[in-house]
């Protein structure tokens, strides 16, 4: 199983629902399904990404301290399958607690403005250097300029070729 952590809006808690067992004189299940809404935007277009989670058991009373349009954070288990040659998930969730954003030392204290349409607003995340910052050196305009060596009188007619070039 892979466990994973989930932060998004709550779109829909469905009641509770009833699974009969598929073998006769079998005991079936209950679950409720918890339908997060990811949903994002790239270049003016809105991508939705909704994705449900299954609760059962005992672990299915917790949506019920939860609505619609809540940010929430959902700690899960996926389990994969096969079933002749194809593939299949299910997310079973084990928590669900309401999103809390932690204030970072640098925008601690500031005044957020309230998100559009009722949802909480987004963690800040700090904003990173764009490039790394290079090394400072006391000296203006870099390295410091070395000269090179001044050759000998007789050495340059020694590096002429026999056109009296030096290449």
């Amino acid at each position: 199983m892979i466990k994973l952590t989930a932060t998004a809006i709550v779109h829909y808690i469905s009641p509770v629902i009833e699974i009969p067992s598929k073998t006769p004189g079998g005991q079936g299940f209950t679950k409720r399904e918890l339908v997060l809404d990811d949903s994002w935007t790239k270049d003016g277009v809105t991508h939705p990404n909704f994705v449900t989670i299954e609760f059962s058991g005992d672990k299915m009373f917790q949506l019920d301290n939860f609505t619609q349009g809540q940010r929430v954070t959902v700690e899960a288990y996926v389990n994969g399958r096969e079933h002749q040659g194809r593939y299949f998930n299910s997310i079973k969730g084990q928590s669900v607690t309401l999103y809390v954003a932690q204030q970072t030392g640098s925008n601690a204290g500031q005044h957020v403005a309230a998100a559009p349409g009722g949802y909480p607003q987004q963690p800040a995340y700090p904003q990173q250097p764009a490039y790394s910052p290079q090394p400072q050196y006391a000296q203006h305009g870099g390295y410091a300029q070395q000269g090179a060596p001044m050759p000998t009188a007789g050495a340059v007619n020694n590096n002429l070729g026999p056109s009296n070039l030096p290449f």
